[in-house]
């Protein structure tokens, strides 16, 4: 009797442990950030559970809007059986990788700024005009930026600036006799949707 006690156990057990193998994910991945700026790339990587050299792996993205993933690369893997791939995603976007007939990773989701550029037109001496400019996927016209002064005490925001039909804008500040240190900022409010919060480059007054 207790033999066939320790029997059925030890059945019970190997049927667990082979549950769980048929149900571990046969590829990894993983995203090397988690936000980038429109036009920067992220690495993604992973491992398959075969730890084989060789193995096809696909790498599918659903960006911001789409209803399904669609592959992007077919990747095989190196020794170890790891892979990767370098994306660049143009909008909010999600990635999952898939190996074999129907084995897919966990998905990895990778944030996007816009790209904003700050750049000085003219200035006097008390006054500058700078042209601010923000790029994407898509067009930010009627959309807004805030244009801050960098202090030690923290940004003090000096005014709003909508954008024009080319999303972007010139505009004019005035600026101390010390040196000032300026730049853009677009909250996430007028970045979304599909984009978070953006920062241009900082202005610094010789």
């Amino acid at each position: 009797m207790r033999k066939l006690l320790l029997l059925a156990v030890a059945a019970s057990t190997l049927a667990v442990v082979g549950t769980a193998a048929a149900v571990k994910p046969g590829v990894s991945i993983t995203a090397s950030k988690s936000t980038v700026v429109y036009g920067g790339t992220v690495k993604l990587s992973g491992v398959v559970a075969s730890h084989q050299a060789g193995t096809e792996v696909r790498v599918l993205e659903r960006a911001y809007g789409a209803t399904t993933f669609s592959q992007v690369a077919s990747v095989n893997t190196t020794t170890g059986g790891e892979w990767s791939y370098t994306a660049s995603p143009a909008i909010l976007s999600r990635y999952e990788a898939q190996v074999g007939g129907n084995a897919t990773s966990r998905v990895v989701t990778v944030k996007v700024r816009p790209k904003i550029v700050l750049a000085l037109q003219s200035r006097t001496a008390r006054r500058g005009t700078f042209m601010v400019t923000v790029n994407g996927a898509r067009s930010f016209t009627g959309k807004y930026v805030l244009i801050q002064r960098l202090t030690s005490s923290g940004p003090v925001n000096l005014k709003h600036v909508k954008l024009g039909a080319s999303s972007s804008a010139t505009f004019t500040i005035r600026l101390p006799q010390r040196r000032a240190r300026v730049r853009a900022v677009m909250p996430s409010s007028q970045a979304a949707p599909g984009y978070i919060a953006g920062y241009s480059n900082v202005w610094k007054s010789s």
